[in-house]
């Protein structure tokens, strides 16, 4: 009689101690999109941040909305308000998100950041410069979006796309979204180049 209930025990354990291991393997990515036309900036914006999260360790059944450095991660586009544009989003995640990725023109981006959650990771992505849709490291990117949204990105689509890709990289050595300081070290060291 001992070894059966023995058996229950041991088996909740280790779902208890999976689920912690899943829950760990997963995080949250705010895209905060400031400016003039915040709604259709924002649908652009969550359209190139997926295409990056959807470019490596992809696996069938996902139930993420994709992968930043083997890490499945949930895209939360904000302000919730202006969200009227965004599509094929699997979840929807809980607030507050572990990183929050800002967009858009300085100064406003910058001051969006300092009023975001203290308990998030803020990282702010500048606006790519004039000339973006010319440099050959942006061919594959421009080519991809075409193909899955049947026009050409704009620069909030390549800025987010960019911003996802240095994520991917900031994450992929932690596996993780955290803690906060690496993970802001990581991402300023992706300031300037991000590998092929």
């Amino acid at each position: 009689m001992p070894v059966r209930r023995a058996v229950p025990a041991v088996a909740a354990v280790l779902w208890i101690a999976l689920s912690g291991i899943a829950a760990a393997h997963s995080f949250t990515a705010a895209v905060l999109v400031v400016g003039d036309n915040v709604e259709q900036d924002l649908a652009e914006a969550v359209r190139g941040f997926l295409l990056a999260a959807d470019e490596r360790d992809g696996h069938p059944n996902e139930t993420s909305d994709g992968h930043l450095g083997g890490v499945d991660v949930h895209v939360l586009p904000l302000p919730a308000d202006a969200t009227g544009q965004v599509e094929k989003l699997t979840g929807s995640p809980d607030e507050p998100p572990d990183v929050v990725i800002v967009l858009g023109p300085q100064p406003a981006a910058d001051k969006a950041a300092r009023k975001s959650s203290p308990a998030s990771a803020v990282l702010v992505q500048p606006l790519l410069a004039e000339g973006w849709s010319d440099d050959d490291r942006m061919e594959g990117f421009i080519a991809r979006y075409r193909l899955a949204y049947g026009k050409e990105p704009g620069l909030l689509a390549a800025s987010a796309y960019h911003a996802a890709r240095r994520l991917d990289v900031a994450i992929r050595p932690l596996d993780r979204a955290g803690p906060r300081d690496a993970l802001q070290e990581a991402w300023q060291a992706s300031e300037f180049g991000l590998p092929g």
